[in-house]
């Protein structure tokens, strides 16, 4: 192999005069305050942040939360929650329902199954498993934390092997809330009254509006299913580059699947996807054969600082060998560079027989 020292990669007190005029004591009392006021706000945000940060609920959150999520699955060697736009629709229902009786958990979550997946036969052969949290002022690496120390139920259905499958629906309505500590910290099921379960512990509820995210878990997708490869924030130096192995063997029929890569950066890079070959021939360039590289190479994306672009990838060559993913910084003129953004698959997952549909 050639030696290329430049071309690397990475995947990766003093006494008062009391002869002084009064208005330096004051001048002096107001440089107290004003320190004191930043001593403050400084222990505020150290052991106070919620008060600081401005966190959103938003589809970026969920992302992030369930990248998390993913990590703890793949960790147990349960495969990976994948995102599911026909769950939204159903999470989406749930919410208007259960905002009509917050007193009762999981409100009529058995009537919304059967009239939303009644088109199916054997529709009991599909899974369907809801979480309702109320994230707000948590980040969702914190709040994945949070669940871990005192939501045990609500965690074990997020890494259930048996569930592959989300949607969600971001809501803000009613719900019943401690009005002081409290020891529980989670409600154990459907159909349960609220209040009284908590007032049964001790403590005393009232109802107040919150931020909602009804989760819907499953074992099956009826349409475009999206997997996330991968969510980049990596820095890039001068002549080095990213690579991204992808290789996945999808419960699907059909012949080709869509790469989706939205990336941007704060300089100029390259985009290129290679089959393991072109990879290594890749590999093997000087820096000064790369600097004017353009192929061979199953895609390539040009010179940009942002990438909204789909690829069709061939299933068969997915599953067997996969692809490489690169983000080249190899260029003559160069710069260090911020990569950002995430990489995801789209697909149509195979019908199970036993959820053939029996109507339009």
């Amino acid at each position: 192999m050639k030696t290329r020292d430049n071309y690397k990669y990475m995947y990766w007190h003093n006494k008062e005069s009391k002869g002084r005029p009064r208005r330096f004591k004051v001048g002096k009392i107001i440089a107290r305050i004003i320190i004191n006021l930043l001593i403050l706000i400084i222990l505020i945000v150290i052991y106070y942040p919620s008060y600081i940060k401005q966190i959103t609920i938003n589809s970026t959150w969920v992302s992030q939360f369930f990248s998390i999520v993913n990590q703890y699955r793949q960790s147990i060697g349960a495969p990976p929650l994948q995102y599911c736009p026909w769950l939204d629709n159903f999470a989406h229902i749930r919410f208007e329902t259960m905002i009509q009786n917050p007193a009762i958990s999981h409100y009529n979550f058995d009537q919304d199954f059967d009239e939303y997946f009644s088109q199916y036969q054997n529709s009991l052969s599909l899974l369907i498993g809801e979480e309702v949290l109320y994230p707000d002022d948590y980040t969702p690496d914190e709040y994945v934390q949070y669940m871990q120390s005192n939501a045990s139920i609500l965690w074990e259905g997020l890494i259930d092997t048996n569930s592959t499958y989300y949607g969600y629906y971001i809501g803000y309505g009613p719900t019943y809330a401690p009005t002081s500590p409290c020891s529980v910290t989670e409600i154990p099921g459907p159909n349960i009254d609220v209040p009284q379960y908590f007032q049964s512990y001790g403590c005393s509820v009232e109802l107040e509006n919150n931020t909602w995210l009804v989760i819907e878990l499953s074992n099956w997708c009826n349409g475009p299913a999206t997997i996330t490869v991968s969510t980049i924030n990596e820095s890039l130096s001068p002549q080095y580059y990213i690579y991204l192995p992808i290789q996945y063997n999808l419960p699907t029929n059909e012949k080709y699947v869509e790469l989706v890569v939205n990336i941007t950066s704060t300089s100029p890079v390259e985009l290129f996807l290679f089959t393991p070959d072109q990879f290594n021939y890749f590999e093997s360039l000087y820096q000064q054969e790369a600097w004017s590289f353009t192929g061979p190479a199953y895609y390539y994306g040009r010179e940009s600082t942002t990438f909204n672009t789909e690829i069709t990838l061939n299933t068969a060559q997915l599953a067997n060998s996969g692809y490489y993913l690169v983000f080249s910084n190899v260029l003559p003129n160069t710069q260090y560079t911020y990569v950002n953004g995430n990489v995801t698959i789209i697909y149509i997952p195979t019908t199970p027989n036993t959820l053939a549909i029996t109507r339009s």
